[in-house]
């Protein structure tokens, strides 16, 4: 039954475009998230840096979008109003896609090959923050690569 609603709920998120939809299917999904997955704060926690850069991408998308009912003007930048509803659709869609992958992570829903996939993945997010302080360090991105492999090496 779990299977089977996230497979719903992923289809909603995936061709669907329409707000109150994919609005919908994240309070669900957060909800479901709230019952299945004991470390939600831990997980939100891990991800809120790489959550943050692509807010501000988002954010850029809002003055890109250039056509449709303007709400504000700033300089020669305009805020519309299907700017604002671009960003808030993007932007969901991407927690709902993390809310999702934490209650397949959680609840081990993918058996055989998958699941080794789904170890590295884990693997690669919990670096994240050790890659902006390598970043910080200004690493070559030869290393960096290489540190991360070696990582999912000792892992696995």
């Amino acid at each position: 039954m779990l299977k089977s609603s996230l497979f719903i709920l992923l289809l909603v998120n995936i061709f669907y475009s329409n707000l109150y939809y994919i609005g919908i299917s994240t309070v669900v999904l957060f909800i479901l998230n709230l019952k299945y997955n004991k470390d939600l704060i831990k997980h939100i926690k891990r991800v809120k840096f790489l959550f943050f850069f692509y807010f501000i991408t988002c954010l850029f998308q809002i003055f890109y979008t250039q056509e449709g009912e303007v709400i504000a003007k700033f300089y020669n930048f305009y805020l519309t109003k299907e700017g604002v509803i671009n960003f808030l659709l993007n932007l969901l869609r991407i927690f709902n896609l993390l809310l999702l992958s934490w209650i397949v992570s959680t609840q081990r829903l993918l058996e055989g090959r998958f699941l080794k996939y789904q170890d590295t993945i884990e693997t690669v997010i919990e670096l994240v923050p050790e890659a902006m302080i390598m970043i910080k360090k200004r690493m070559r991105i030869k290393s960096f690569f290489r540190y991360i492999l070696k990582q999912i090496k000792v892992k696995n």
